[in-house]
């Protein structure tokens, strides 16, 4: 039984047949091709009918999320995880694993999600029960089968060739994101130099200055399109708090700061466009991308680097009592090889491994959950044409923004060389910032003395919610406040349906 809000995507080739649905793109009509492979990479997510044999699949993106959970001889499965939770007749367990991750890195790795009994079907993958249970299945990944043999040049025109055509049903009249970075700003290039942008929305960043929105309103007057500011309520932070983590259903912790974009799109009945990926497969952040984790001669070792080089916004462990940071840590570093052991020794290891990980699981969660709530988010980054251009190119020699350069340079257009915040330092903290507002102060101590993880809080953290005040709050800790409230509020919201929850479980 399949139920969905729309009408399905249907494609037929062969003996085969779809049903299906589509988070990024757009699908066009005669497009499905010969199986569900093609499918997927034409970015469809849904039920194959194959004969008399009926599974699921997932898109060569992964961005669509698929869950599922066995109940007594069934499996059942959504594209959310509440419907599922709420579903189940039984009450569910944690999985401590899943996060301990979400602590370590911010997002759950591999097939797991907070709860033991409900998993998520990887990017290109199958679903099908047989004797008796509930099997998955994932053929070699696409993506992972791209050789980087093109120069900068060639791989730059098939990169700008699949961004045009990923936006080409775009109507008129959109309002489109932008930021102050160059992702936001390539796709609105794209889109504004056919005067098909009505206006452009900036939403503060809430780290203390206008940064983002400085950077933006000379693009968007470039082309003499309108551009709306969005900022948030210091008073109304809590309550955009609760709905952030839960439109990404607890899965990525962060701060706030997109909310008021959220609920600004909700009223918009045209698509909107996302720079989701874009960044990472054009192999910018230096933090990220560095000599070891580019290093393949010894896959093992350059995915180690990267697993360090993705704690380093934060080591949000640092939030909890000794006893917990060693065991957390130790379990996210071995799912997190689990998760991208596949792809080491590919020249584009570093690359897929963090799109594999964090895109996926953490950063996909906005177009999907906060952002795509309502909206119909388009994310050409993702597109098979695109992924498959800028992978075409040598890794080492995207470092540095030259992709970016030779991108901007083919959309030939003077706002492509206005100042960026790949270019442009920003000041200290020099305005109130939400996250930091009476309101969310007061939402954080409420929710930290409540849950688990009440008992097991750092001193170091204890000192800062005692008083905060005049007190920069460190990386670590800040992370550590936005997980460990993140699991609280999970576990306030689910609390009936689990079964017994002891953070002393995660040391065990």
């Amino acid at each position: 039984m399949l139920m969905l809000d729309r009408e399905p995507i249907e494609w037929r080739g062969g003996s085969q047949r779809g049903l299906g649905w589509i988070e990024g793109d757009f699908w066009r009509p005669g497009s499905g091709g010969g199986d569900w492979k093609q499918a997927a990479r034409l970015g469809a997510c849904g039920l194959v009918i194959d004969g008399r044999r009926r599974f699921l699949h997932t898109a060569v993106n992964g961005l669509a999320p698929l869950y599922w959970i066995e109940d007594r001889g069934a499996t059942y499965f959504a594209s959310r995880i509440d419907p599922l939770v709420r579903s189940s007749p039984l009450p569910l367990t944690i999985d401590w694993d899943a996060w301990a991750a979400i602590v370590a890195l911010r997002y759950p790795l591999g097939e797991r999600t907070p709860f033991a009994e409900v998993r998520r079907l990887g990017p290109f993958s199958t679903l099908r029960r047989r004797l008796g249970r509930a099997r998955t299945h994932s053929p070699t990944w696409p993506w992972a089968e791209i050789e980087p043999s093109a120069d900068l040049a060639t791989a730059a025109e098939a990169t700008v060739a699949g961004l045009q055509e990923a936006l080409r049903p775009l109507p008129g009249t959109l309002v489109c994101p932008l930021s102050g970075g160059l992702d936001s700003r390539m796709l609105f290039l794209i889109l504004a130099r056919d005067g098909r942008v009505a206006s452009a929305l900036t939403v503060p960043d809430d780290e203390g200055d206008t940064h983002e929105e400085d950077l933006a309103a000379p693009v968007a007057a470039a082309f003499e399109v309108s551009h709306e500011r969005l900022p948030g309520e210091a008073g109304a932070y809590p309550a955009d708090w609760t709905e952030r983590a839960r439109r990404v259903e607890h899965q990525f912790a962060d701060h706030a700061w997109l909310v008021p974009l959220a609920r600004r799109l909700e009223s918009v009945g045209t698509p909107v466009s996302d720079g989701f990926g874009i960044d990472v497969f054009f192999a910018a952040g230096k933090h990220f991308y560095t000599s070891e984790t580019l290093d393949t001669s010894n896959g093992q070792r350059a995915g180690a680097a990267l697993f360090d080089s993705l704690r380093r916004y934060g080591l949000a462990q640092h939030a909890l009592a000794d006893g917990f940071q060693e065991p957390i840590v130790a379990r996210a570093r071995e799912q997190f090889r689990d998760a991208t052991r596949q792809l080491e020794g590919h020249p584009s290891q570093a690359i897929l491994s963090l799109y594999a990980t964090r895109s996926v699981r953490g950063v996909g969660g906005y177009p999907t959950g906060l952002l795509g709530n309502q909206a119909a988010m388009v994310t050409p980054g993702a597109s098979d044409a695109v992924v498959a251009a800028t992978l075409s190119a040598d890794p080492a020699k995207k470092i540095g923004g030259d992709l970016y350069r030779a991108v901007f340079a083919l959309l030939g257009t003077a706002a492509a060389e206005l100042p960026s915040t790949a270019n442009t330092p920003r000041q200290p903290p020099h305005l109130p910032r939400r996250w930091r507002s009476s309101f969310a102060l007061e939402a954080h101590r409420r929710s930290l003395a409540d849950g688990p993880f009440a008992p097991h809080l750092s001193p170091e953290l204890r000192a800062w919610l005692a008083a905060p005040d005049g007190v920069e709050l460190s990386g670590d800790l800040r992370l550590g406040i936005e997980s460990i409230g993140m699991f609280h509020d999970w576990w306030r919201r689910y609390r009936d349906c689990l079964r017994e929850v002891d953070a002393a479980d995660l040391c065990g």
